[in-house]
């Protein structure tokens, strides 16, 4: 399982433990008939949390580490989704809560979290705590296809893309009208401020092949989807490219407003 998240998800994890050496002896075909979550080898162990502070335990001693990925959601239709702190809190994505130390970033299992008495509820407000307090971001333009005049933020951090949890606390990413989103990747979060129709249009005409092209050529894809943004909310903006053109279909609630 291990193996899937750092591959999938782009999690580094800390030196080898002995689960991880067991693994090491294992041949190819041994390993291709073992269920990636469940195994009757009796080297085996659960995984157990490791905390940064090694004398310390409990809840408070990883409170402060957790924090909140996006996702892809398809990375985890194989995979019992019980297992882990999962929400759906922007369509095609989940939103999963993590443990982001210093060196490394690891999933958080509800069975290791049990014994914390803690509410998912609560967790996922510390989290969202600890992202919004731990990193500080500003807008700045996006210097990949300045034309465009698209807006992201700064950080080369593996927790841009959750900024969309809170992106009430960046005005300066919305126009009089919201503003397009789209985060085709991991390293990858753009927004461009709506204005009027030709801002929709130059943005639109961007957004929709940029955020197609990126998302299939990402080795770590989040979303395809263009995302309309407002008072808190976000909308789907479905699209299609065809071969001579790109079509898209606007939310009811933004063409009223614009048209």
């Amino acid at each position: 399982m291990k193996g899937f998240f750092k591959k999938y998800l782009g999690f580094i994890y800390p030196s080898k433990t002995s689960a991880d050496k067991a693994d090491a002896d294992i041949t190819h075909g041994e390993r291709d008939q073992l269920h990636p979550l469940t195994t009757t080898r009796p080297a085996e162990e659960p995984y157990v949390f490791k905390s940064a502070v090694e004398e310390e335990e409990g809840y408070e001693a990883f409170a402060r580490y957790l924090s909140l990925r996006i996702i892809r959601k398809v990375d985890l239709e194989t995979f019992p989704e019980d297992a882990f702190y999962v929400r759906e809190m922007l369509d095609d994505t989940k939103t999963i809560l993590v443990l982001d130390y210093p060196s490394s970033i690891e999933h958080v299992l509800r069975t290791n979290a049990a014994d914390w008495k803690i509410s998912e509820e609560e967790l996922f407000d510390r989290a969202l705590k600890n992202i919004q307090e731990t990193y500080h971001r500003v807008v700045i333009p996006y210097e990949g296809h300045p034309n465009a005049g698209m807006l992201t933020l700064s950080g080369e951090d593996a927790f841009k893309t959750s900024a969309v949890l809170y992106l009430e606390e960046y005005p300066a990413l919305q126009g009089t009208h919201g503003a397009l989103v789209a985060l085709p990747d991991k390293d990858t979060f753009l927004c461009k401020p709506i204005e009027d129709d030709l801002s929709l249009e130059v943005g639109m005409e961007f957004l929709v092949h940029f955020t197609d092209e990126t998302y299939y050529k990402s080795e770590h894809p989040i979303s395809r989807q263009i995302y309309w943004y407002i008072n808190g909310e976000f909308t789907v903006i479905p699209y299609s490219i065809g071969i001579e053109r790109m079509n898209y279909v606007l939310p009811f609630d933004l063409e009223d407003r614009l048209f």
